[in-house]
């Protein structure tokens, strides 16, 4: 072996153009060129011979690696979620034909606590509610231990409704008219689009969808060492082919992931998601940080399309009172965090408007600015 070493090193320090000026090399110097020479065209042979299940378990160690990076993350987090999402109405069905929501979602959790706090926000025009300036309609859940508490509200106009004892979430929710606002930052990614809207918890679909129920298709090598695998899925009465891109870029972390309808009667019902990763400088580990995603109705009368960013917070970064279950309102825990401070109701002076709403290309724009955001 270590002769081995010392023909690679003598190569690489004498190439052929470098050798002395003598008609004929020593064998020394054959066999080594002839040595290394078979290393090289060994490994290249290995590449080419590279089948579909040698690319597959790849794919299969870097979503079980996503599904780590989510349980260390969630463990204990704060995040803060900004965007635009668009739908695109046809003209048979009612409502006006585009419908633009400027959104915010802010979430925490910790789970030595049993702490989750989940909120959505959709940003209102001015005159809307009747106000000359545009105003926050918030959306929360908060579980703390066994206590759990909720409210619908603009601004902070109503407090929290607390569960009873005995009472079980969903009558909870049902009794006062509230909602579980409920988004998975990992799971969510490499769904349908149209699971983005929905309510209920999606924990662990990474694993149900491409570990479980998945029929593996296949796997090749492209542009960069990215890898694009197909996949067969079908969920009830849905049925879909897939694509998923993964980037060496970013530890293979999946940054495209295409959804094609095979029902024959909904070919338009298709899924198209962009996602870009972020390394977090103490976790050492990628996380989700832009997400573009564009998605059709079962029928092709409707279209949707997301444009959000992503702000994280994980494990130390957060202290220990920002986890404050008794808090009249928790979204002014996210104000010291994230410097965003959301609109505020207070007697008799009214709605008072917090932290201006920014397009994600206006956020995009001035972290790239000389002095960051």
């Amino acid at each position: 072996m270590n002769r081995y070493l010392s023909c690679r090193k003598m190569v690489a320090k004498n190439t052929v153009s470098s050798f002395p000026c003598h008609p004929f090399l020593n064998a020394y110097q054959v066999a080594c060129i002839i040595l290394a020479w078979s290393c090289f065209a060994s490994q290249n042979w290995a590449a080419e011979q590279e089948t579909d299940e040698d690319i597959k378990s790849i794919v299969d160690g870097a979503i079980a690696e996503l599904t780590s990076v989510r349980d260390d993350v969630l463990k204990r987090y704060a995040l803060m979620v900004q965007g635009e999402s668009q739908t695109l109405r046809g003209g048979n069905i009612g409502g006006p034909p585009l419908k633009l929501d400027r959104i915010y979602k802010l979430q925490a959790g910790d789970k030595s606590s049993n702490f989750n706090y989940s909120s959505h926000c959709k940003v209102m025009d001015a005159g809307t509610t009747g106000f000359e300036y545009e105003t926050q309609y918030w959306t929360e859940y908060l579980q703390c231990g066994t206590t759990t508490k909720a409210r619908i509200s603009l601004a902070n106009m109503k407090d929290y409704k607390v569960r009873p004892e005995g009472q079980s979430i969903k009558n909870f929710l049902a009794e006062n008219r509230l909602s579980r606002a409920s988004f998975d930052p990992f799971d969510d990614l490499v769904l349908h689009v149209m699971f983005l809207k929905n309510k209920l918890a999606q924990r662990g679909w990474i694993e149900k969808v491409f570990l479980q129920e998945c029929k593996f298709v296949s796997a090749e090598r492209i542009t960069n060492g990215d890898i694009l695998s197909r996949w067969q899925w079908k969920q009830h009465s849905l049925e879909f082919e897939i694509e998923l891109t993964q980037s060496k870029a970013y530890d293979l972390m999946p940054v495209r992931v295409k959804y094609v309808s095979k029902i024959k009667n909904m070919p338009k019902l298709f899924s198209d998601t962009e996602i870009s990763w972020r390394k977090h400088a103490t976790l050492g580990k990628h996380l989700p940080y832009r997400l573009k995603a564009a998605s059709g109705g079962p029928f092709g009368n409707t279209q949707e399309y997301h444009h959000w960013i992503f702000d994280w917070r994980v494990g130390k970064e957060i202290d220990d009172d920002f986890f404050d279950c008794k808090a009249d309102d928790f979204r002014i825990k996210f104000t010291p965090v994230f410097d965003f401070v959301a609109d505020i109701y207070t007697r008799p002076t009214g709605v008072i408007p917090g932290t201006p709403w920014e397009t994600p290309e206006e956020i995009l724009g001035a972290e790239q600015a000389p002095n960051g955001r």
